[in-house]
């Protein structure tokens, strides 16, 4: 073998991976983020969350509640004695912009969330079956017994 060419080919080799754009991580969303989307399927719940009753809380104090999505409640203030109620519960994956009710287990999947989760993640919005399975299993929720997305 011609001992020139050994050289030359590991100067290649080098200067092609030093010229490789760096891999990016996957873009994760922000807690603002994933705040407008969970509020957007507030609102496809029909909770109106301009109502002085209605409280939408982080529930991510000094850590994630879940890790890997940001936590949102919704109770509903008792104008008398009688306890608050909760209304809601959501998980928004920051991965996926996958959004969750906790309680319900339910994967929420509607035309205006689907824009807002492109827009936000593009691609990444788009969770595989493995994902979404990934995920009902980290917000403890029975894989083999799946819910209808609402």
């Amino acid at each position: 073998m011609d001992m020139r060419i050994l050289p030359l080919s590991s100067l290649l080799l080098f200067g092609l991976a030093a010229a490789a754009p760096p891999v990016q991580p996957p873009h994760r969303l922000t807690s603002d983020q994933a705040r407008r989307l969970a509020l957007l399927v507030a609102g496809h719940d029909h909770i109106d969350t301009a109502d002085t009753h209605i409280e939408f809380n982080s529930m991510d104090m000094n850590a994630a509640f879940i890790r890997g999505f940001s936590s949102f409640i919704v109770i509903r203030e008792s104008a008398s004695q009688e306890p608050d109620e909760t209304l809601r519960r959501y998980a928004v994956s920051q991965r996926t912009g996958s959004v969750w009710e906790m309680t319900l287990c339910t994967r929420y999947r509607f035309p205006e969330l689907v824009h807002l989760q492109h827009e936000l993640l593009g691609k990444n919005a788009d969770a595989s079956d493995d994902e979404i399975a990934m995920e009902k299993r980290r917000l403890g929720c029975d894989v083999n017994n799946p819910r209808p997305a609402m």
